[in-house]
């Protein structure tokens, strides 16, 4: 396992009696741990006066956070830990700034005091067969410990109290194997413990229902999730499995959930930040059953296997929504299904998250604020223009403004605007549903694409009706955007006149603020990026770069930026469209009128330490 922070002493084997003594003790109480925080200068002796002082209260905070109520049967049952109360209390970290003192920092310390390693447990790490066969659901939830992975002869399990050395005791007596330990946080060891044997029991469970065979609306179907306490005690085996996939899929920050048939068995896997994790192995049964019962949710017909089908879902989990695009295709095996996730939270991001500086800001808002006119955003799939869109969109958005769209397909649903689903069975095209539209009363309208001409001539006759029209169109860079829209019959005197900027986009990943450090780059580095610096300052021009822990699955980085290319459309700019200038051409002038190409854009984001030169040089050759 990764992370662990080791202060120099072995670790504990079974039979070792952590807090010393003949006799075993019983687990650590609020007022031990808080000495031994005071003692690790993490709190002051004031800080832990106030703590003990307040734990009835603070106790009362974590049981409904964990539980959700202070005053059911589960919180009556449920310990809340030493640690998690104190946590509770969210007291900022004596030494790392914006950081507080959670649970982490005190499993790190008491790990310390303990001479045991601490460590930070990476979900995607584990195996979760060699967990539910070595120890229960029932006594790990008890007990609050996990087997970890095995270290040659060794076992490693994570615990949470390494003081208590009565539970180390029964450990030693259930497992028939040496055993070694590291200390995490109780919340990381919950969370496994739900994942592992919530998922992996339904999987089970499944698998003896269904044997070996394989078995052969609205727009939005509005799924709850339920909670892990009400998924443990289900006997709806494929039903509990599917719900523990979509809610870990959100706990992990996916964006998209691939189910894929393999010749004996399927495979879930993960994309989070770009990359493809797989997350689990599942009978080729129980694909075929959690296949089906996706399909249902999302409003498609089960009964057809061969033909590619489209549907969506939006789930509810307590107050947070989110909505799911499913996508089917018959492959060799059987079924595979993605599931695109519209986190609303990202989706419909403001813009002064999008990655936008100050001046590409203040010139974003110009052209979106114009009272008519036609503003395109371009790039690959993949690229973030539909955040962008929708984050227009919803800051525009007002009772005194109405926003039409029309899309192919709907992306996320928004009570703020009327949205409308293209629709080629019943020749509801973008260009037809845009000449209806007009018909409408519309202030703002959003083209989801520009693919044909029909579309592109229709785009544009709203913009010079006085509509202010966003869309999209798919060009490597913002001045191709002019020769696609010629290319789609668009004549450029109606261009040069209703177009007021194009804004082309790609997505880089962010270093990870976790562990994000300071480094140089090396003459090579330098001499791929193309950059022009004096042979003498070579050495020295510093950037930063992401150590690598579990918080990024140990890449460095963690979450996505934009960057950007801003063709705005002034009077130099507009004569060269109307004037039959090809895309260098215009691309050159709006340089020279001081746009930012993508790559420059990138290089920024480098020297500002946002990036990595390994994101930078990947964009540069996407770009060049």
């Amino acid at each position: 396992m990764e992370n662990e922070r080791k202060s120099g002493a072995k670790p504990h084997t079974s039979g070792t009696r952590v807090a010393g003594g003949s006799e075993p003790r019983p687990p650590l109480t609020l007022a031990e741990l808080l000495e031994i925080l005071v003692k690790d200068e993490l709190l002051s002796t004031v800080q832990a006066k106030d703590i003990e002082g307040r734990a009835i209260t603070l106790r009362s905070r974590v049981v409904k956070e964990r539980v959700g109520s202070v005053r059911s049967q589960a919180a009556v049952r449920y310990n809340a830990s030493p640690a998690e109360i104190v946590a509770a209390a969210a007291l900022p970290h004596p030494t790392k700034p914006r950081k507080r003192v959670d649970e982490d920092c005190i499993a790190e310390s008491l790990a310390k005091a303990a001479s045991l390693p601490y460590l930070k447990i990476d979900p995607l790490r584990l195996d979760s067969n060699l967990i539910t066969k070595t120890l229960s659901r029932p006594f790990v939830k008890r007990h609050v410990v996990v087997p970890l992975e095995r270290d040659g002869e060794h076992l490693r399990v994570a615990i949470t109290d390494p003081f208590d050395s009565m539970l180390l005791e029964t450990l030693t007596s259930s497992i028939q194997a040496p055993l070694t330990y590291v200390v995490s946080s109780k919340r990381d060891v919950l969370a496994i413990i739900d994942r592992i044997y919530g998922l992996k029991t339904s999987i089970t469970k499944a698998e003896s229902e269904l044997g070996d065979g394989s078995p052969g609306g609205t727009l939005v179907q509005l799924v709850e999730l339920r909670s892990n306490a009400e998924l443990a005690s289900s006997d709806e085996h494929v039903i509990a499995a599917v719900d523990h996939l979509l809610t870990y899929a959100f706990e992990q920050r996916a964006s998209d959930i691939h189910l894929e048939p393999r010749a004996i068995d399927g495979v879930v896997r993960f994309r989070i930040d770009g990359i493809l994790h797989d997350i689990e192995v599942v009978p080729l049964a129980v694909h075929a059953a959690i296949t089906s019962r996706i399909k249902v949710l999302a409003g498609m017909n089960i009964a057809e296997r061969r033909r590619p089908q489209d549907g969506r879902i939006k789930t509810q989990r307590g107050e947070k929504e989110v909505e799911l695009r499913v996508s089917s295709i018959s492959t060799a095996f059987g079924e595979k299904i993605v599931i695109r996730v519209f986190d609303p939270t990202i989706l419909m991001a403001d813009l002064s998250e999008l990655g936008f500086n100050s001046s590409e800001r203040e010139a974003y808002e110009k052209w979106i604020t114009s009272p008519s006119g036609l503003v395109l955003v371009t790039g690959p799939t993949g690229s973030g223009k539909t955040t962008t869109l929708y984050s227009t969109l919803r800051y525009l958005a007002g009772p005194e403004i109405n926003i039409t769209t029309v899309e192919d397909p709907i992306e996320m649903i928004d009570p703020r605007f009327c949205q409308v689903q293209v629709q080629r069975q019943i020749e509801l095209s973008f260009a037809s549903a845009l000449r209806s539209i007009l018909r409408q009363d519309p202030d703002i309208i959003m083209v989801g694409e520009i693919r044909d001409p029909e579309t592109a001539q229709m785009a544009v006759q709203a913009a010079l009706t006085g509509h202010l029209v966003f869309s999209t169109v798919h060009t490597r860079d913002a001045a191709g955007a002019v020769t696609r829209l010629v290319d789609l019959h668009v004549e450029r005197f109606l261009l040069s006149s209703v177009l007021r900027g194009v804004l082309a986009q790609r997505l880089l990943r962010q270093i990870c603020p976790h562990c994000g450090v300071d480094g140089y780059l090396t003459p090579d580095q330098v001499n791929t990026l193309g950059l022009k610096v004096p042979v003498e300052q070579r050495e020295r021009l510093v950037v930063r770069w992401g150590e690598g822990c579990v918080d990024c699955r140990h890449t460095g980085l963690y979450g996505r930026t934009g960057v950007f290319e801003m063709l705005d459309v002034g009077a130099r700019v507009r004569g060269l469209i109307k004037g039959g200038q090809d895309a260098n051409e215009i691309g050159r002038a709006a340089r020279v009128e001081g746009m930012e190409t993508l790559r420059e854009s990138a290089l920024r984001k480098l020297a500002e330490g946002v990036t990595t030169f390994g994101e930078v040089a990947r964009l540069t050759a996407d770009v060049e």
